[in-house]
């Protein structure tokens, strides 16, 4: 997810006061293992649909669709930025520069009429109106660090990339933490866990670094499967080589009123409609 990786556990300490169906068509089944007495998860092949225009300026971080517009925060310190593009051009229409030139920017979602961004390792989340991202209306500090961020419809769900996979289900108004779930596979705990997306009841993830994305039961954090995209994108990857620690896969958002799902990555010049079954 980022340039580089602290492999440091973030301490517990929260203060956080203002400042689905399964895919049928797997090609393996689950296999319970002694270790974690959990299921493997079945992998699926995600299929290609369609392919956009996508800013190259943009090292993404958070994706999200409202409207028929796909919001996109980034990071990296000193070029953290926000902005609204048509999906279907990738002309940017609406852009937000972060004035402090100290914030790495993360994970983005929105849930009513308010927009939220997390940060890497400056433990601040910012609460913008969504009618203006220009400036944020609450800051809320966070102890760990701060990678993805998706909804539930009533807590927002956020990832911290450590080792221990934890998923944080947080009071949108409050951030104050409502309960963890951590994300484990047959293997045990997920490390890496990135940019989220809530789809028909179930949360999928990038998981930084790597070419799948990973599906996760809310209910209990278990990896119900794993969804390939290195043959979808084979002619993209082989035109457009990726750099360890750099412009990966990064970015899924899905649009509630089309059930259309969409990933890019750090500075792809391709927003990719994919098939997640």
């Amino acid at each position: 997810m980022k340039q580089y990786f602290t492999l440091i556990a973030a301490a517990l300490l929260f203060a956080c006061n203002e400042k689905k169906d399964d895919g049928s068509n797997g090609t393996t089944d689950g296999q319970a293992t002694s270790s974690t007495g959990i299921a493997a998860p079945i992998t699926i092949q995600a299929s290609l649909v369609a392919e956009y225009p996508h800013d190259t300026g943009a090292f993404t971080e958070g994706l999200f669709i409202r409207d028929g517009k796909l919001y996109e925060g980034t990071g990296e310190t000193g070029k953290t930025f926000i902005q609204i593009s048509d999906i279907k051009t990738g002309k940017v229409e609406k852009k937000y520069a972060e004035k402090d030139s100290t914030i790495f920017g993360e994970g983005i979602n929105i849930l009513g009429d308010k927009f939220y961004q997390l940060t890497y390792q400056n433990h601040k989340a910012f609460m913008y109106d969504l009618k203006d991202l220009s400036k944020p209306i609450k800051t809320f500090n966070w102890a760990t660090e701060g990678w993805g961020m998706t909804n539930n419809g009533t807590e927002l769900i956020i990832s911290d990339g450590q080792p221990e996979g934890n998923l944080y289900f947080v009071n949108p108004e409050s951030f104050k933490i409502n309960k963890i779930v951590q994300v484990v596979d047959n293997a045990g705990p997920v490390a890496n866990v990135n940019e989220l997306e809530y789809i028909d009841g179930f949360i999928y993830a990038n998981v930084w670094g790597e070419t799948y994305l990973v599906k996760i039961d809310p209910s209990n954090g278990h990896v119900v499967a794993k969804i390939e995209t290195a043959n979808a994108l084979r002619n993209f990857y082989a035109s457009y080589p990726i750099r360890e620690l750099d412009n990966v896969l990064n970015g899924i958002a899905y649009d509630s009123t089309t059930k259309k799902v969409y990933i890019t990555g750090k500075r792809w010049p391709k927003l990719f409609e994919i098939s997640l079954n």
